[in-house]
């Protein structure tokens, strides 16, 4: 097979997917459902920030909230979603490095039809794929975590270029990390990204939470009134 066989191939995967994707979030937008796609690297922090996230949330607002949980194998994160009381689907991939269309439309129905105000997906812990596949969210975010160094940005160019938000986890380790340049991160992340918004957070310490919920429901507001509803 030859290189051009091969990119039409990987073109028409993209344009498929990109094409549900887009009629997903259309009908959940309707429904007043926004979605927040996190990804990250694994043990960057994405379930216990999004514990902490949705707990900022509900400070603010009495709107219900789900879990879309990708992983590799098991429940295990899926399983500490429904312990802090928040309905959460298990979506296992069964290998495959990132979620397409087809595992979003069937974890979503898994619901069973049940409204949210705000649905999550937390994706494969992946820095690569997950970046090249529209999950029908509305907002894509990436978490950052300090033990991993702030020159992922340099590694991983596509991952910062792509998402909304970064995220910048656990920075009560800052002490212990001296090499962290978080100057040098923003700078760079700006580069490839210029409209990014940045957050420094700790969801053991709460810092910088309120400020990642305020910015959701923003988005959610900005979402709604695409419609002509409001919160």
């Amino acid at each position: 097979m030859d290189d051009s066989r091969i990119i039409e191939v990987k073109r028409d995967i993209f344009d498929r997917n990109d094409r549900t994707a887009d009629r997903f979030r259309r009908a959940r937008r309707e429904e007043g459902a926004f979605l927040l796609d996190i990804m990250g690297s694994p043990g960057a922090g994405k379930t216990t920030f999004l514990l902490a996230l949705m707990a900022a949330l509900k400070r603010r607002t009495d709107g219900p909230m789900g879990v879309i949980e990708a992983d590799l194998e098991s429940d295990v994160d899926a399983l500490k979603i429904k312990a802090a009381g928040i309905p959460s689907v298990e979506l296992n991939t069964k290998g495959v490095c990132h979620v397409e269309m087809g595992m979003m439309q069937k974890a979503f129905a898994a619901f069973g039809g049940r409204k949210f105000d705000y649905l999550f997906l937390e994706n494969i812990g992946n820095l690569v794929c997950p970046a090249d596949f529209d999950t029908g969210c509305h907002r894509r975010v990436m978490l950052l975590s300090v033990p991993e160094g702030w020159d992922k940005v340099c590694k991983y160019p596509p991952m910062f270029a792509v998402v909304d938000a970064l995220i910048v986890t656990k920075c009560d380790y800052l002490p212990l990390n001296e090499d962290f340049d978080m100057d040098a991160l923003k700078e760079h992340a700006r580069i490839l990204n210029p409209g990014l918004e940045i957050f420094v957070t700790s969801a053991r310490t709460g810092e910088g939470m309120d400020a990642v919920a305020e910015w959701l429901i923003k988005c959610r507001n900005q979402m709604l009134s695409q419609t002509g509803r409001e919160n």
